[in-house]
């Protein structure tokens, strides 16, 4: 690729090459954009992309209403100039959130992006997100005391499934530094807009980027490259557990609608980690199924379930909507 290192074009290949079969089938592609450096590098590769393998790019952005209208500006001239000089037509969306925590604009944006690509008949969509990133997330995970699935930090592929369709996250810039982006950026005089907001330190994130990982810069230079190594191979480790976990769980597990069944007989003969990791799945395929949401997270209902098991009592409402029976062979989670 002309002005782009070979080393950089293939990462970026070798990410979309898992869904190539999809793309050259629908011949299109969604595109996040939020105007910032990410964002911008990734839709220049996307539409360097595009024109060589004839694909449509559909540059979506999300107005999440949580910063100054002058700044929205910004970041939505930045994106316009880009795709008036290469003949794309931005989309503008909106979110509403009730909270302006990370996890629900989070959430939301996914929500929405789903949307427009169900508008625009698109299974794939592109997001920016980059190594730093991936190092930030597996940071903020440890912090918080995530299981393995945490530490495996932010996927380059994830699929989502919404209406029986299938729609798939991809982060084909995942393995490549910001650093890098910033300069190839300069060199191609690509204009990107700087949210104020990632430079404040009251948000985990921000607080993460600017001053603690910069020490871990100063202790080895190298430490990216390190945490992505580490990164690499939990995702393999887990990838095998999670195989041995489901063959678990189709042994152990009933489903009948609003009402499981699991094998305490099996279920007790393994350790706390396995009995843990076992409930996450089943909470989470119940939350899923009946579109619960749990305030305190699935680790506290995995341990009042744990801490259920060791008592006398046959019954428990581990929630207004949760009822948890025991018997001598069984434990039943019912969703009321």
């Amino acid at each position: 690729m002309k002005h782009i290192p070979d080393t950089i074009y293939e990462k970026f290949i070798l990410r979309i090459k898992p869904i190539l079969p999809i793309i050259n089938k629908e011949k299109k592609i969604l595109v996040a954009v939020s105007g910032g450096p990410d964002s911008m590098f990734l839709l220049f590769l996307m539409t360097k992309f595009a024109i060589k393998n004839k694909i449509e790019i559909i540059p979506v952005y999300i107005n999440h209403k949580v910063r100054p209208r002058k700044e929205i500006k910004k970041d939505i001239n930045a994106i316009n100039k880009f795709c008036k000089d290469n003949n794309l037509v931005l989309q503008i969306a909106e979110i509403n959130p009730t909270k302006s925590d990370e996890n629900t604009l989070r959430k939301l944006r996914y929500e929405k992006l789903i949307s427009l690509a169900k508008k625009f008949r698109c299974s794939v969509i592109a997001t920016g997100h980059t190594l730093n990133d991936a190092i930030e997330t597996f940071f903020l995970n440890l912090i918080r005391g995530s299981g393995i699935k945490g530490l495996c930090g932010t996927p380059a592929l994830r699929e989502i499934k919404s209406d029986h369709k299938t729609f798939y996250i991809v982060r084909p810039i995942i393995d490549i530094p910001k650093d890098l982006i910033l300069g190839v950026l300069e060199k191609l005089n690509i204009n990107y807009s700087v949210d104020i907001t990632n430079l404040k330190l009251f948000y985990n994130r921000n607080f993460l980027r600017n001053k603690i990982l910069p020490l871990f810069k100063q202790i080895n230079p190298n430490f990216e490259k390190n945490i992505l190594s580490t990164i690499t191979l939990l995702n393999n480790t887990y990838e095998i557990f999670n195989n041995l976990l489901e063959e678990k769980i189709n042994n152990l597990v009933r489903y009948s609608g609003a009402k499981l069944r699991i094998d305490l007989r099996k279920f007790l003969m393994y350790n706390e980690f396995i009995k843990s990791e076992i409930l996450y799945r089943i909470i989470g395929k119940l939350a899923a199924a009946h579109n619960l949401n749990f305030r305190a997270g699935y680790k506290d209902v995995v341990n009042k379930i744990l801490q259920f098991l060791n008592t006398n009592e046959n019954t428990f409402d581990i929630t207004k909507k949760i009822n948890l029976k025991k018997t001598k062979t069984e434990l039943i989670i019912t969703v009321k």
